[in-house]
């Protein structure tokens, strides 16, 4: 899976990482194998040393936790978080790199598919 992050602006990767991380643990669980999907993208984010991109990651996930504990968070840091892309080129972008995340391990959720339709309806797809 690769996800694309030409064209973003530094606190665009950074917001769509934090959505990608969001996006991983909706399930509940975060995977070593969906941490390792992610590293690829914080090399593109400059992140090149595997210490400096640990702290990038854990800085990220220690973001998204608080959120996890409802669906209603989840969901308005998701919107909040998609509030950062009005490009509509963007916007399927992103939208497609959190669906890849969500459907990696073949089984969606309801609450990864609530998170998903929530992202569809915001950006009008």
């Amino acid at each position: 899976m690769d996800i694309v992050l030409t064209g973003f602006s530094a606190a665009q990767q950074r917001t769509l990482f934090d959505l990608l991380i969001l996006a991983m643990d909706a399930d509940g669980h975060l995977t070593t194998f969906e941490d390792k999907q992610l590293q690829p993208s914080l090399e593109a984010m400059g992140f090149t040393g595997e210490p400096d991109r640990q702290r990038e990651f854990d800085a990220a996930v220690t973001r998204i936790k608080p959120s996890l504990q409802s669906l209603w968070k989840a969901k308005e840091l998701a919107l909040s978080l998609a509030s950062a892309f009005t490009d509509r080129s963007q916007q399927q972008q992103v939208f497609s790199a959190v669906e890849q995340i969500m459907t990696f391990d073949q089984h969606v959720s309801n609450w990864e598919n609530t998170l998903l339709m929530e992202l569809r309806m915001k950006f009008r797809l």
